[in-house]
């Protein structure tokens, strides 16, 4: 008898690695999986589950530019449409980084142009973007979209002017906290006059004079605008009368130390935009002057905010018509808004503020008072809120 064949006996049965769904079934199935995180496990369950995730995958998140090279990730992730990349470390935001450190983004774009023409996102965060980049970025993808920097260096408003001028197809340009050489603010005109698919647009950190009339036709011409950050009544008054769907607006000062300027947003602006956005829930809005009555007016027309940041930039500064406390502004915005998780307080108050926050404002989570005087808070109490912030 052979030896060996008792032990052939009892070897279990060769199993198949085969996947028991078609391919196209699991590509379709994983393609409802959205968390990095949850695919990466996915990939790790079989070769087939490898591969199909790998086929159906089309946004990379890579949180270190130097973890991985771009013609590996091309390798892997063959139909790739949206990509985020971070570069330095985040000690560079304190300066901690010396000059030519790295984390350039134009090799990873020609690697993307042969590979991924179809891109459409491109988020960037402390990466090097010159504008050469930009322009190779706008001629080199025709269907491109979305492109966000946020603390990047490298690049002037030359590269923005090509993002303008080629990108045809543009739906979000966020521009944060990044180094850039201000030139100037008629890379806006650049836009083609039959542009209009822009939906989020944020320049808040260009401190150049705007063109305000290439900002006007710009708006009136993008209908489903609903994320703006700008300056100025003048451009306030543009997004009011054309941004019916606006549902997020963040306006920040040009110069927040320089306290004789003149130019910046009033409270007409807000009142304008709160007339032509009805559908506005976020805000978050510097100015130097204020009026309870105009935040009065504001809440009744938008009643459905979740976050209401309004941060008066003169401390104490009362309602600038009446001299009194703007105590009946957040009044207002914590007796109409019942949806209302974030609020920022600020300007002369008084107890009677925190009476109200703890009477009206059920579903408040965090409370920041900043520029605020003549404060206690000894009357505050608000059923949800876990969060104080104090400037």
């Amino acid at each position: 008898m052979d030896p060996n064949s008792k032990r052939k006996k009892e070897s279990p049965p060769e199993t198949s690695r085969s996947s028991p769904f078609p391919d196209e079934v699991l590509e379709r199935i994983l393609g409802l999986l959205k968390s990095n995180k949850d695919r990466s496990s996915v990939s790790l369950v079989c070769k087939d589950w490898y591969n199909a995730e790998s086929w159906s995958r089309t946004h990379v998140f890579i949180g270190n530019c130097y973890s991985v090279s771009p013609e590996i990730v091309a390798r892997r992730f063959p139909k790739i449409r949206s990509v985020t990349l971070k570069g330095k470390p985040r000690f560079s935001d304190f300066n901690l980084v010396p000059r030519n450190w790295g984390a350039d983004i134009q090799s990873w774009l020609v690697v993307f142009a042969s590979k991924y023409p179809f891109l459409e996102e491109l988020r960037l965060k402390r990466m090097t973007v010159t504008d050469e980049s930009l322009e190779f970025l706008a001629l080199n993808f025709p269907d491109f979209k979305a492109l966000s920097l946020l603390s990047c260096d490298g690049f002037s408003t030359d590269g923005l002017a090509a993002i303008a001028t080629h990108c045809k197809n543009l739906t979000e340009l966020d521009i944060q906290e990044n180094g850039i050489d201000d030139k100037s603010g008629n890379w806006l005109s650049c836009f083609p006059e039959n542009f209009s698919s822009l939906e989020v647009l944020n320049f808040a950190n260009l401190n150049s004079d705007v063109n305000f009339d290439a900002l006007e036709k710009l708006v009136s011409r993008c209908k489903s605008l609903k994320v703006l950050d700008t300056v100025e009544d003048k451009g306030l008054e543009a997004v009011g009368s054309n941004c019916p769907l606006l549902e997020e607006l963040r306006v920040f000062p040009a110069d927040p130390f320089d306290e004789e300027i003149i130019r910046g947003v009033t409270e007409a602006g807000f009142v304008a935009v709160s007339y032509g956005c009805r559908r506005l829930h976020y805000v978050l809005y510097f100015c130097r002057q204020m009026t309870n009555a105009a935040v009065a007016t504001i809440v009744q027309n938008c009643p459905n905010f979740t976050h209401f940041r309004l941060c008066i930039m003169n401390p104490g500064q009362p309602d600038y018509m009446t001299n009194e406390p703007m105590d009946e502004a957040f009044g207002a915005v914590v007796k109409t808004c019942s949806k209302l998780q974030r609020l920022s307080v600020s300007g002369l108050l008084t107890d009677l503020t925190f009476v109200y926050i703890g009477r009206y404002a059920k579903n408040l989570e965090t409370l920041s008072v900043a520029f605020a005087a003549a404060v206690t808070g000894d009357a505050m109490c608000a059923g949800r809120l876990s969060k104080v912030e104090e400037t």
